[in-house]
């Protein structure tokens, strides 16, 4: 999950949910360019053996910033530079991430290659920010959970990692908290209350709507006439903490503020022994994201970036990946650390319970939405 540079998620920054307005000139100038590349793609089948990466500046790499940056630093570039002989630059960010993209000239964008979660890469994709994926160059592409790249269009990036929604809570809570409808139940009510994340408003909407029983895994979210039943949800919840960063939750714990939190996975799974009498449980059904890695257009080093998200989608990277970070990965022969194959889903049956926001539906809706939970909070 995005995070700020102290290691916490942060998503007070993210404001995309209406980005259309803010976009128009930037679009017909990225489809200009998108027409005029069309020519200039390079069949490269097995690039990995065909490209000098070695030589040339760095491939710039913008990441979600604090500590998946670290961690990324740690277990993905020196293994990446060793391999190819070859130079990245990491630059963290989150909310400005597209923004820098639309903003630089068409022939000198700010990344080479972009990491995007659902929201950013379907706007992403509305504004012609990313060159198609040329299949014949990311040959681990085979490998892929099928559920991974079914759901979600793969034409301008590859599925690589991303994170469920988990519930952390205090260990002594009296009641069991096994799922997302038990944030509606007594034990939760009678609690100190309920901490969420209030950037990415559609992730607490997502875990009421997969705690609610009007349709299957979430689907209330994908139905407008049920909107107001999963808002009002969302509003019986004893709400005492309205997160923008992982500090935020883990700081109202620590303040009594609250007993229960929603939170992500990926941000919760390594730190969670670092605070007494917490613990967190992943719902057997529950939402997250999933990032997609995209070649940013305008950069001249397109063989070398998707040479690199091929490298991402490797099993064997994928495995000592997770030994740094706690997150799902996408190729089915990936091998997770200690006991993350618990929680973490291994094949298309498991990750069919994750509801993933499907933006193709939720852009229509999202100002409203959006609107709704803002007001939420401010009451």
């Amino acid at each position: 999950m995005p995070a700020d540079p102290d290691g916490v998620a942060e998503t007070s920054a993210t404001d995309f949910e209406s980005p259309s307005d803010s976009r128009s000139e930037s679009v017909s100038r990225r489809r200009l360019l998108s027409a005029t590349a069309v020519g200039s793609a390079t069949a490269l089948a097995g690039c990995t053996e065909l490209l000098s990466s070695g030589s040339g500046d760095p491939l710039r790499v913008s990441v979600w910033s604090g500590n998946y940056a670290e961690r990324f630093e740690e277990a993905v570039v020196p293994r990446y530079e060793d391999e190819f002989d070859a130079e990245i630059q990491i630059e963290p960010g989150w909310g400005d991430i597209l923004t820098d993209i639309q903003t630089a000239a068409d022939d000198n964008p700010p990344y080479d290659v972009t990491i995007t979660e659902g929201n950013f890469y379907y706007y992403g994709r509305q504004d012609d920010l990313f060159h198609e994926i040329r299949t014949e160059n990311v040959p681990n592409a085979d490998e892929l959970i099928d559920y991974y790249a079914d759901f979600r269009t793969t034409e301008y990036g590859m599925p690589v990692d991303g994170a469920p929604c988990t519930i952390v809570h205090r260990e002594d809570l009296d009641g069991e908290i096994e799922s997302w409808s038990d944030l509606s139940g007594s034990a939760v009510a009678e609690s100190n209350g309920v901490g969420v994340d209030t950037g990415f408003w559609w992730y607490p909407m997502y875990a009421a709507a997969v705690g609610m029983d009007e349709a299957e895994l979430g689907e209330e979210m994908h139905d407008a006439d049920l909107h107001d039943d999963v808002l009002e949800t969302v509003r019986n919840w004893p709400i005492e903490s309205w997160a923008s960063s992982g500090q935020d939750v883990w700081q109202a714990f620590q303040d009594d503020v609250i007993d229960v939190a929603q939170w992500y996975y990926e941000q919760t799974e390594y730190d969670i022994d670092d605070y007494d009498g917490l613990a967190h449980t992943m719902p057997e059904e529950t939402t997250g994201y999933l990032n997609h890695w995209c070649v940013v257009k305008g950069t001249d080093k397109r063989d070398r970036a998707e040479e690199f998200i091929n490298f991402l989608m490797d099993a064997e990277v994928q495995t000592a990946w997770s030994e740094e970070m706690p997150t799902l990965f996408c190729n089915e022969n990936t091998e997770y650390a200690g006991d993350l194959a618990d929680d973490l889903p291994s094949n298309s049956e498991e990750a069919s319970n994750i509801a993933f926001p499907d933006w193709e539906f939720l852009a229509e809706h999202s100002g409203d939405l959006s609107d709704e939970f803002s007001a939420m909070r401010n009451s």
